[in-house]
């Protein structure tokens, strides 16, 4: 463990032990504003972002730090935290652990399958990381879906990246999905009646193109496609897996997750560090590799 590591693990530990802490630190205007300070360092420009980030809800578009790429963010908005999670010096929670970008460095261009695409974060990211051959992004939540194809167009990757705005599972069918929800819109559990649900068609994944890398933050209905016996034959040589606590079959998603990665041939491998692995209940990353 490096110095500073181990200090800011004894950080978070001293600040969960003390109430006052606590609260300081998980004041809402806090965050906001430490989280604004951190994308300002991989935006551009930044003076620009940090003034629009008090306009909660405003849509901005900016060139990511040292790239040519662009995104759109919805300001003071989870979209934020998750470019943040993405692209934040010293997070990048989608870089493959060194097995896995051996064996996705060995392919040439990749094809990608973007299950739960949000508003393109993870699109970008792969573009940055890897040389694309072709990219599907699968988002059926409206509003998700128009700053996806905003973040398409200013990149000029339509040739080479494809905006499906349906929702994926296991089978063609047509679901009800609660939108509106940001990072977090999802197909609807059983017996849910909120007033924001729209009805969406839904695509069967194994009857879609062939891809190298898949993946898959659907908010829970990942457990579908994850426990079909088709997934020892699906092509991906690599997931990339957010599970979720919600609607999986058993009572340890994380156990699950691994498990049915497993028994469909992949090796699964947790990239969360050992103390987000001791306290992750809702949801976790997770990679399959297949050798």
């Amino acid at each position: 463990m490096s110095v500073s590591t181990s200090t800011a693990t004894l950080a978070r530990r001293a600040i969960r032990s003390s109430p006052t802490a606590q609260a300081i630190v998980g004041s809402p205007l806090l965050r906001r504003a430490i989280g604004a300070q951190r994308a300002a360092r991989a935006l551009r420009p930044a003076a620009r972002f940090l003034v629009c980030e008090l306009r909660v809800g405003a849509v901005g578009g900016y060139a990511i730090a040292g790239s040519a790429l662009k995104v759109h963010l919805r300001h003071g908005s989870r979209d934020v935290e998750i470019f943040n999670e993405i692209f934040a010096a010293g997070r990048e929670s989608y870089e493959p652990p060194a097995e896995v970008a051996a064996v996705l460095g060995s392919l040439g261009p990749l094809s990608i399958g973007d299950l739960g695409a949000n508003i393109g974060l993870f699109g970008i990211f792969a573009l940055q990381r890897w040389p694309v051959a072709s990219m599907r992004s699968f988002e059926p939540d409206p509003a998700n879906a128009a700053l996806l194809r905003a973040t398409i167009a200013a990149n000029d990757a339509a040739a080479r990246w494809e905006l499906v705005a349906v929702a994926v599972s296991n089978a063609d069918a047509t679901a009800t999905f609660e939108a509106g929800m940001l990072s977090e819109s999802r197909l609807a559990a059983d017996g849910c009646t909120d007033a924001a649900m729209i009805e969406v068609p839904v695509v069967d994944l194994f009857a879609q193109l062939p891809v190298d890398l898949l993946k898959i933050d659907i908010e829970g209905a990942e457990w579908a496609i994850l426990g079909d016996a088709r997934l020892a034959c699906h092509p991906a040589r690599a997931i990339v897996l957010e599970w979720h606590q919600r609607m999986c079959p058993a009572l340890d998603p994380r156990r699950t997750a691994r498990e049915l990665l497993e028994a469909a041939g992949y090796e699964a491998i947790d990239v969360d560090g050992e103390e987000a692995r001791a306290e992750a209940r809702v949801n976790g990353l997770m990679w399959g590799l297949r050798r």
